[in-house]
């Protein structure tokens, strides 16, 4: 049996260990919002996990923890590792797109561009708040299967131009 000295070392080390991970993933760990673009709280927000795989030589496969809020026209998306920390953060409003990664600022002229810098494809963003939705919105080159999204489930394909893209989410 083990010492009321030991039991209530373990005890502290343990409660030290878990205040330590919630510091990691707390929301210190999110970048500055920028300013200029507002955030409403009325706007619809989504959660889960998103992969792009892009089918290129070689391809390139991304994937991250993500919440999306706002609208094609005002919004944020924030992207976290499995373990809550922010990998980046995005923040656009008409006229104003940022891409926040760590300490560096690189701003965009639309979201076309920060995806395509980001991913080697332009994806569709614009038109991914109305899938989100459940409104079949066409985007050329983009197929959107919505018949698994009343199971958070939403997958993207784009087959042209080449390369083929597709963009999966996982909505928690």
């Amino acid at each position: 049996m083990r010492s009321r000295t030991q039991r209530s070392f373990l005890i502290l080390a343990a409660s030290a260990v878990c205040l330590f991970l919630l510091a990691c993933a707390g929301p210190q760990s999110l970048p500055p919002r920028d300013p200029l673009v507002p955030i409403h709280l009325a706007e619809p927000e989504w959660q889960g996990r998103l992969s792009v795989v892009v089918y290129n030589t070689p391809s390139q496969a991304m994937g991250a923890n993500f919440l999306l809020r706002g609208s094609a026209a005002n919004g944020a998306l924030d992207l976290y590792s499995p373990l809550g920390t922010t990998l980046a953060a995005v923040r656009w409003s008409p006229g104003s797109v940022v891409w926040l990664q760590g300490s560096s600022e690189q701003r965009f002229d639309t979201l076309a561009a920060l995806t395509r810098h980001a991913t080697g494809a332009a994806l569709p963003v614009t038109t991914l708040f109305d899938w989100l939705q459940g409104l079949p919105t066409s985007t050329p080159g983009w197929q959107a299967d919505l018949s698994a999204l009343h199971n958070g489930l939403l997958i993207a394909k784009r087959t042209s131009p080449l390369p083929e893209v597709v963009l999966r989410l996982k909505l928690d």
